[in-house]
């Protein structure tokens, strides 16, 4: 397993259940597996499999029903199966430390509560939400804010932010909203898919504890650098030990103990790994569900395409991440068998 060592000595937040911690680390944006039906129905066998080979990378936690899970295409029971079952194998195998975050937004503040109540009945341990977009027009910074302090007052589970302006009709909180929401109790952290460190290190700065995490792996090492307590990364459906393994790089160059030159090759590595996830990883995140969904079935035999009516990548793209991607599980392999990167 990954270490699990809190970003700048910052307290670690417990989920209310009390069973289990949310720590600094990996976390997983599950991708979802439909069968070959004309429901397109949930392939739940599969996904269980999935969830093993990522927890046996050393992974620290989950996401269901996040971007990459194409939440927004799930019906209301189908989330609470998915969540089910990710919680139901995770304790049957030995990882039942390991956590579970549940996407929890809606178009309304009544949605998302419903979506959290019902995560907190199923085997979640914290939702993320995403705001609120599709009246764009008619929001503004008190009115988000509103929505993430009543959601918060009402969830049974913490609350972490979903920061995304790409699927949110380009609407962001501001780094004086995210302070105030900060204070909230059941608020505990932000995960910016905004993409900016800038911002990240700003966040990090002015709310001691906040639990701040990046949007995707290929600036990993910088969002760490600035004080970030992890990521959720789409990669780490294909190559959860390559992901793991940065993380824990970026914490044995900053740690007091190891000699001065294990730290430079730490660190050393860790920008070489860097390099090649940051350059790899773009032909999967340009094409989005598509291109993961392809990845994960050329690379692991399982993936699929998205559900209707969004389209399989083309046979361009997927070439593209064929070849892109092989230097990436060419190393996943190495490390699997206890070998090393470089």
């Amino acid at each position: 397993m990954g270490q699990s060592i809190p970003a700048n000595g910052q307290s670690v937040p417990r989920s209310t259940t009390g069973a289990r911690t949310i720590v600094p680390g990996i976390y997983v944006p599950i991708i979802t597996f439909f069968q070959d039906d004309e429901e397109q129905s949930l392939d739940i066998e599969t996904h269980k499999e999935h969830i093993l080979y990522m927890a046996r990378g050393g992974v620290h936690g989950f996401v269901c029903q996040g971007s990459t899970a194409e939440a927004v295409a799930l019906t209301f029971d189908e989330r609470a199966q998915i969540i089910r079952a990710t919680r139901e194998v995770l304790d049957k195998n030995g990882f039942e430390h390991v956590t579970i975050i549940a996407g929890a937004a809606g178009q309304s503040t009544k949605e998302a509560v419903s979506l959290a109540t019902q995560a907190g009945e199923v085997g979640a341990d914290a939702i993320i939400s995403l705001m609120p977009s599709f009246f764009w027009n008619c929001l503004n910074a008190e009115s988000l804010e509103s929505y993430y302090v009543e959601l918060a007052d009402k969830s049974p589970l913490p609350v972490i932010i979903y920061s995304y302006p790409g699927v949110s009709a380009g609407l962001e909180l501001t780094s004086d909203s995210i302070h105030r929401l900060a204070k909230h109790k059941n608020i505990f952290g932000i995960k910016q898919t905004d993409h900016n460190v800038g911002k990240m290190a700003r966040i990090v700065y002015d709310n001691p504890g906040f639990f701040v995490l990046g949007g995707a792996s290929d600036y990993l090492l910088g969002a760490l650098a600035v004080g970030a307590s992890g990521t959720i990364t789409g990669l780490a459906n294909l190559f959860p030990r390559l992901c793991v393994h940065l993380f824990d790089l970026y914490h044995k160059s900053i740690s007091v103990s190891p000699a001065p030159k294990t730290v430079v090759e730490a660190l050393s590595e860790a920008r070489t790994l860097q390099g090649a996830m940051s350059s790899a990883e773009w032909p999967m995140l340009s094409g989005g569900i598509p291109s993961i969904k392809y990845a994960c079935k050329y690379f692991l035999g399982r993936g699929g395409i998205p559900r209707r009516p969004v389209p399989e990548s083309n046979d361009e793209v997927k070439r593209r991440i064929e070849k892109g991607l092989q230097p990436l599980a060419d190393m996943e392999a190495k490390l699997a068998k206890g070998l090393p990167l470089f």
